[in-house]
């Protein structure tokens, strides 16, 4: 469902807007609003990526997500070892269901593939073709490891490629020993026989590159955008609100870390931990309230990723608190009523707030009479 916002973009304040996930669709969010321009909209694009495959949130996705669900799968790197100790690389699915994905291995004379089917491994031989004709082999991605025992070229994702090897010089040589012989080894890959393998889970060993800076920015563009949503876009073009814009956009500050840490901008983002009692969905949710002057926001990814972000400064005086929830399966989204709110928070945090669960279950019952 898309809703109707303003035909100006809550980003860059000119006109134009088209279609923005409010919580983004690689999280599984499918409520639309058009207050984003197209530049805006695409520009903001690796925020959300940052956060959907390299944050904590990612790991969340991957396990949460039912397979009767859209596809998702990890960022970053997934491999296991087999029998005979060589590296097969992975894309993690759904519920942690390792992939197999297409990849060759080339040693002399000699030609090893790792593919889940058929169809896959014809995937890859199309893909190299056309890789060769448009003479791009030579700029494939590298993925550099000390631990890579042999160069192996792997399609990790549908139009896109990598290389992992020891050093740059051998994956340099890799690539020119691929596209010299490919009619032999093509001709070697169609002939080659199937042989499948069980279908146990194997232990596998995954590299994810955090991006907290990008992460940060993609949770208070959910936050910024959900009070679009429930207030209206011309509430969000306050002046109060620039600062926070501007972060979404780019304008990161980063500190001077102490030796050994991260530098992360933490002016209008925190990652909460223990402290953050209040666990009001196990969906995607925003608590939004307002104590003059202060708009601040809670949310809350797969309910168990909970942050803290602040969003302005503004004029007012009255205080209010607003709250939506979106499920992570593209199920749909929508405002919490207070009651529903209540319920939430009884049925999912009585302890924390010192509601034994025996009166938890009658206070439940009670406001279900009232619905």
């Amino acid at each position: 469902m898309t809703i109707d916002g303003s035909e100006t973009c809550i980003y860059c304040k000119r006109q134009g807007s088209s279609r923005e996930h409010v919580a983004p669709n690689s999280l599984g969010g499918n409520c639309t609003m058009s207050c984003v321009c197209e530049k805006c909209n695409k520009e903001l694009s690796a925020v959300d990526q940052a956060l959907a495959e390299n944050s904590p949130v990612a790991l969340s996705r991957i396990r949460l997500t039912p397979k009767s669900a859209f596809t998702t799968f990890l960022g970053g790197y997934a491999s296991f070892e087999d029998s005979t100790g060589r590296e097969t690389a992975v894309r993690v699915m759904n519920q942690m269901v390792p992939e197999v994905r297409p990849q060759i291995f080339v040693k002399g004379d000699q030609v090893q593939v790792r593919a889940k089917d058929r169809e896959s491994l014809n995937d890859l031989i199309a893909f190299i073709d056309s890789q060769i004709s448009k003479g791009r082999l030579e700029s494939t991605r590298v993925f550099i490891s000390e631990e890579v025992r042999e160069p192996c070229f792997l399609m990790h994702r549908d139009k896109a490629a990598v290389v992992s090897s020891s050093t740059h010089e051998k994956a340099e040589q890799f690539l020119h020993l691929v596209k010299s012989q490919w009619p032999e080894i093509k001709a070697k890959l169609q002939l080659i026989k199937e042989h499948p393998t069980a279908q146990t889970l194997p232990e596998i060993a995954l590299t994810i590159k955090f991006r907290p800076n990008d992460e940060f920015r993609g949770v208070a563009k959910i936050a910024f955008e959900t009070v679009a949503l429930l207030r209206g876009s011309e509430f969000v073009l306050q002046e109060g609100f620039d600062p926070i814009r501007e972060y979404i956009k780019g304008d990161v500050k980063l500190p001077i870390p102490p030796p050994g840490e991260i530098a992360v901008d933490n002016r209008f983002v925190r990652r909460l931990g223990e402290e953050f009692r209040l666990k009001f969905t196990e969906e995607h949710g925003v608590l939004l309230l307002f104590s003059p002057p202060n708009l601040v926001s809670f949310v809350l990814l797969y309910g168990e990723n909970p942050y803290f972000v602040r969003l302005a400064t503004l004029a007012g005086d009255d205080q209010w608190l607003r709250a939506y929830e979106f499920s992570y399966t593209k199920e749909g989204h929508g405002e919490l009523s207070e009651l529903e709110l209540a319920q939430h928070l009884l049925r999912l945090s009585s302890r924390e707030l010192g509601i034994s669960a025996e009166q938890a279950s009658s206070m439940l019952l009670e406001l279900q009479t009232k619905t």
